[in-house]
């Protein structure tokens, strides 16, 4: 979980910019574009914020979560 503050430790941090990387790195280079990386990373910081640390179910909400508006959405 986020701190107070709304900020993650180091370590969590290493995990999402690791997650980020590898989702941006499995799009095709046409779709590498500045707002698609915003999303990528807006969604993984997203789920990350409710506490999600696993980086498959991060990366795999940040690449499919546009695709499918149900991913996440459960209860």
């Amino acid at each position: 979980m986020p701190t107070a503050d709304g900020s993650f430790d180091p370590e969590t941090l290493a995990i999402l910019r690791a997650v980020f990387e590898e989702a941006c790195g499995l799009l095709p280079p046409h779709r590498r574009t500045h707002e698609t990386r915003s999303a990528l990373a807006h969604r993984i910081l997203t789920l990350a914020a409710k506490g999600e640390r696993n980086p498959i179910k991060l990366r795999t909400y940040a690449l499919t979560e546009g695709a499918s508006p149900t991913i996440g959405t459960q209860t």
